[in-house]
């Protein structure tokens, strides 16, 4: 009988270090290629999403390109009409943003009188806000600023193109596309590496279909309890409030500061906008532990520490889209890593 081989530590220093050179020159391509990557993750993440309107057109006798086409169609309809209707209070608000600033200081100046130890931090704040006005006119007119908005405002539109596009065809490629991967990926075990893609493909559908539900909810509740309190362009807020949700823990956060300030500057009591934020509050509370449990169950297969660990790496990595894509693409991470062997310790520190 022959001895059983006895791995050299040479060796296995070799093999961890080769690994985490891969690691390192992974997350530095992510970084470096974020113009590239970011719109097709986007598109990989929307074809997930579009999948079950596109298979239940299917199923109805349409094919798989036409029905492709009239879902990614309806979804820039209503994307356009989205942005068609809210681009004038959204321009609104970036116009005086300056003096919002300055009366949102000037209000929570009056309400903090009663602490006289912030007397004079007030009177600083003053100070301060008696110059923004002119300081505003001349952010405005620096020509660097148009320069970069305007090569801002063609950078995403180009990103939308390309994601439109790549969008529709990963749809009308349908089961084929996967297929290719599948065989690509692994010729001896072509079945089960179907398989294991089929599963992955109608998790990750069914996770970002509920996800995208819950967060639309969400701003529609928002939406309709600020003009029931009679918030100032209320549609507005209520899109802001859906979008922030994808963003784990600051999202919720950043929303509630955007409402209150908000509120401080349309209302002259202050019982309006505290009572806009506590409603929020509510609404917030009431989804994170009530109605995202119930809907997701066992769809969100991540811990607390993997949900904080995946928005700080992807809005490191890719700025504020890479920590709204967060949570999905730490989710899509994890369903990977669970089926692929050698991935499989990953999957287990991801899993909840």
């Amino acid at each position: 009988m022959s001895e059983p081989r006895v791995r050299s530590p040479l060796v296995t220093v070799q093999r961890w270090a080769l690994t985490g050179i891969f690691v390192i020159l992974g997350v530095a391509a992510l970084h470096l290629g974020r113009s590239l990557l970011l719109p097709i993750a986007v598109a990989a993440l929307f074809a997930l999403l579009l999948a079950k309107p596109v298979r239940w057109l299917n199923r109805r006798g349409i094919a798989i390109g036409i029905a492709a086409g009239l879902v990614v169609l309806g979804s820039v309809g209503i994307f356009a009409s989205g942005v068609y209707l809210l681009a004038a209070p959204a321009a609104s608000w970036m116009e005086r943003a300056p003096r919002t600033i300055s009366v949102a200081q000037v209000r929570i100046r009056k309400l903090m009188r009663p602490f006289t130890k912030l007397k004079q931090t007030a009177e600083k704040v003053e100070q301060i806000t008696q110059s923004g006005p002119q300081q505003a006119e001349v952010t405005v007119a620096n020509p660097d600023l148009m320069a970069r908005l305007s090569g801002t405002t063609m950078g995403f539109l180009g990103g939308f193109v390309t994601v439109v596009f790549l969008t529709y065809f990963l749809l009308a490629e349908g089961d084929r596309f996967r297929e290719k991967v599948g065989e690509f990926l692994h010729r001896r075990h072509h079945s089960e590496v179907q398989d294991a893609m089929r599963d992955m493909q109608a998790q990750m559908s069914t996770y970002l279909f509920t996800a995208t539900a819950i967060n639309t909810f969400v701003g529609l509740l928002t939406f309709g309890v600020l003009t029931l309190i009679g918030m100032p362009n209320p549609a507005l807020w209520g899109v802001l409030a859906g979008i922030l949700n994808f963003i784990p823990y600051l999202g919720a956060i950043a929303t509630m500061v955007v409402i209150g300030l908000a509120g401080i500057v349309s209302f002259d009591t202050t019982s309006q906008p505290l009572l806009a934020v506590g409603a929020f509050f509510v609404i917030n509370l009431v989804e994170a532990n009530i109605v995202t449990p119930m809907l997701m169950g066992r769809r969100l297969p991540l811990n607390p520490v993997a949900i904080f660990l995946g928005f700080l790496f992807w809005g490191w990595v890719w700025g504020i889209p890479g920590a709204v894509l967060a949570v999905p693409l730490t989710v899509m991470i994890q369903v990977i890593a669970a089926r692929v062997p050698s991935l499989q310790p990953l999957g287990v520190v991801l899993d909840s």
